[in-house]
């Protein structure tokens, strides 16, 4: 089943940038852009792997 609510990079606004990702979920719109460091020593998955663990770990 397509979710037809979902907007690709082609239908989102023009002053959205590669770096930023539009998803409907209902009448919700998530609009989330992504910045990280070009100095940065930690991969994405290294980031995402320590926040999963992190989160784990919380009470």
């Amino acid at each position: 089943m397509e979710n037809k609510e979902n907007r690709t990079r082609a239908d989102t606004p023009d002053n959205a940038t590669d770096n930023s990702i539009v998803k409907r979920i209902g009448n919700t719109t998530f609009d989330i852009h992504v910045h990280f460091s070009e100095k940065s020593r930690e991969t994405f998955t290294d980031k995402v792997v320590r926040l999963i663990q992190n989160e784990k770990k919380a009470p």
